[in-house]
């Protein structure tokens, strides 16, 4: 079988290891990348191209960044592919681009579809505390992560891994994969269609998604909040009427009222919550560096009685 035409369509850090593994691959040719526009970042808000994008020119592919559809349908049909493969792109491709390739359009979703369609699909799996999730390949339609399903693979859920690895290592089963799956449906059409029946959904986060609120929420919910939104948005209680962010955490039956602070004998920090004590780990003080919970409290004049809410 001839090298796969396939055009790469994405732009967040999600897409990273798998543009890496197509562009090392011989099984598959790229004929050009497709990412999203170049946005300010960093402190001083220079205007620059996302990681998609660094990868690509990396590897000396054509990089397009057009929000012209009708532009860049007539580069798609120009090239004639096999593929789009879009990935962590974050913007609605139109049905009639999606509908040129030769063998139709696929989309990698991080989660084991049709549970939890939509944007937040690792974040909710943590939130939720799953054991396993996984990496799913759909045939793409104009319904947000409905078509039909060409393959899955699943992952364990590592006991206190955050968004961010568990993030990396479904990139990584999916950078494994990609080429095989592709290859394998361009030679068998085979798709299943979605359970709608089975179908959940997660939302974009917000940053105030982060607030921990220690009188209404279970210790074992937090400890799954924390890990779901580690490293963004982070998620914070008011220490002092400054924002404390837990990095890491665990739980306790320590019996505490909600809301209230404890240092117990082996110096841990103890916070109780509607049910069972919260146990912060890793914290962050606003204005300051990440730390071990034993260096945090060395340097705390004053330990607050109770937890207010935001």
């Amino acid at each position: 079988m001839n090298a796969l035409s396939v055009i790469y369509i994405g732009t967040g850090e999600f897409g990273v290891s798998i543009l890496k593994a197509f562009s090392s691959d011989k099984r598959v040719k790229i004929p050009f990348v497709i990412t999203g526009q170049d946005k300010p970042s960093g402190r001083h808000l220079e205007i620059r191209g996302g990681a998609i994008k660094e990868i690509a020119l990396k590897n000396k592919l054509i990089v397009h960044q057009s929000d012209r559809n009708a532009e860049l349908k007539q580069k798609i049909i120009q090239v004639n592919p096999d593929f789009l493969l879009v990935c962590s792109f974050g913007e609605i491709i139109p049905a009639e681009i999606l509908a040129l390739p030769r063998f139709g359009s696929v989309n990698i979703h991080p989660s084991l579809l049709p549970k939890y369609r939509g944007a937040s699909p690792v974040q909710e799996a943590l939130r939720n505390g799953d054991a396993i999730t996984g990496v799913t390949w759909i045939f793409m339609t104009p319904k947000m992560d409905a078509g039909p399903i060409i393959e899955k693979k699943t992952l364990s859920i590592e006991p206190e891994e955050n968004s961010e690895t568990l993030g990396q290592r479904l990139s990584e089963l999916a950078a494994r994969e990609s080429v095989d799956v592709l290859i394998n449906f361009a030679k068998t059409g085979k798709k299943t269609p979605q359970d709608e029946a089975k179908a959940s959904y997660c939302r974009k986060i917000k940053k105030d998604d982060g607030k921990i609120y220690v009188a209404q929420e279970e210790s074992k919910d937090i400890v799954n909040k924390i890990r779901a939104y580690t490293p963004w948005p982070g998620c914070f209680i008011l220490w002092n009427n400054k924002r404390l962010k837990i990095v890491q955490a665990a739980t306790s039956e320590q019996k505490i009222s909600s809301g209230e602070v404890k240092i117990l004998e082996h110096g841990a920090l103890a916070i109780g919550t509607r049910k069972n004590a919260l146990l912060p780990t890793r914290v962050q003080l606003e204005g300051k560096k990440e730390m071990g919970i034993e260096e945090f409290l060395r340097g705390q004049r004053k330990i607050p009685r109770k937890i207010t809410n935001f």
